[in-house]
């Protein structure tokens, strides 16, 4: 029992540590020759993990090496574009300028009903507010609004707004991100001053955001 509990052990490091180094993402958004990659690399692992008679080192030899054939194809997809058309196929157009295109629905294997659904989940009351449905080599189906049904923005108007950029977490639950606060182009002197002036305790936040233009927002724990 104390063997297989650390022979998990290793391959549970060892896994993440693979699946780190191939840079994946979440599992919705696998093409789909990373997601055999990532159930091939589940089978490996089992098979020493619960049978003690194979060595440890053929199951750490096989999930390596396949760690390695799937970055090594990735950058060969990356820079042939004939392979990665096979590997990962192309984007798919199911709706053009309003119109399903049927052969590429049923091509695809995407009903009617799974289509529609994916237009309400992007936010969108029918068929009639979309100008374009793709279907991406993720499996991700990407809804683009009707010009018509598309809210005007700012510049549409004429209005003048100011970038504000993207807000930056420098205290995420009581815990300074000094990464975070280094890119920032701040440091310790201006977090401790901004908390001071605004009567803060950096473990009594939630978060402590600056955006771009210097404008801070936060929020404090509750107390239990």
């Amino acid at each position: 029992m104390t063997v297989i509990l650390l022979r998990t052990l290793i391959f549970f490091v060892l896994l993440n540590f693979g699946m780190r180094m191939m840079g994946k993402r979440q599992i919705g958004e696998l093409h789909l020759t990373e997601f055999v990659t990532a159930v091939m690399l589940s089978e490996l692992a089992i098979l020493p993990m619960t049978d003690a008679d194979i060595p440890l080192l053929y199951g750490v030899f096989s999930v390596f090496s396949l760690c390695c054939l799937e970055v090594i194809s990735s950058h060969l997809c990356r820079n042939i574009p004939a392979l990665r058309r096979v590997m990962e196929g192309r984007p798919l157009v199911l709706v053009s300028r309003g119109h399903i295109i049927e052969e590429n629905l049923a091509s695809s294997r995407i009903s009617t009903d799974e289509l529609f659904s994916a237009i309400r989940v992007a936010g969108f009351r029918g068929i009639d507010e979309v100008s374009y449905v793709i279907l991406e080599q993720t499996g991700a189906l990407s809804v683009i609004a009707d010009p018509v049904c598309t809210p005007p923005a700012a510049e549409d108007l004429g209005l003048e707004v100011q970038k504000k950029g993207i807000s930056h977490p420098i205290i995420i639950d009581g815990c300074i991100q000094q990464r975070t606060l280094g890119q920032t182009g701040k440091d310790m002197a201006w977090l401790k001053k901004q908390l001071k002036a605004n009567g803060l305790k950096e473990k009594e936040l939630v978060y402590f955001c600056v955006d771009d233009c210097d404008n801070i927002s936060y929020e404090r724990k509750r107390e239990k």
